[in-house]
């Protein structure tokens, strides 16, 4: 299991599918990955992904990117993305266009960053309770 005590600030960035539902923007079904710093959890930047996409578009995934290198003025050395992720290649991609080497793990592991930012997105803006 993965804790926010186990990294510097700005070390790890983790990209995650922050939505266990789709978010229906429009009538048109949407996934929101949200790109966050592993040490304090602070949201760096989201983009917005049409399901009928499957995965985010390249030109969102690098603004993103470039969004949280404005916040930090520095990239982080190792992105972790999620496993099973379709959005995995996008973000593998510009994360090694940026130097960050790349890390697979399961989202179980990652339940002590991310939870309270899943639990508090399911219950403001889905509307459901977990």
């Amino acid at each position: 299991m993965l804790t926010p005590d186990q990294f510097r600030v700005n070390e790890v960035w983790i990209a995650l599918r922050v939505n266990e539902a789709f978010l229906f923007v429009k009538d048109e079904p949407y996934d929101i990955y949200v790109l966050i710093d592993a040490a304090s959890a602070y949201v760096l930047g989201h983009i917005l992904s049409r399901v009928v996409d499957e995965a985010p578009r390249e030109k969102d995934v690098e603004a993103l990117f470039t969004k949280a290198w404005e916040a930090k003025n520095q990239w982080a050395e190792q992105l972790i993305v999620t496993e099973n992720s379709k959005a995995e290649d996008v973000f593998r991609t510009q994360a090694e266009q940026n130097g960050l080497s790349v890390k697979i793990v399961p989202l179980s592991e990652l339940e002590p960053i991310v939870g309270p930012l899943k639990e508090s997105f399911a219950s403001h803006f889905m509307g459901n309770v977990t």
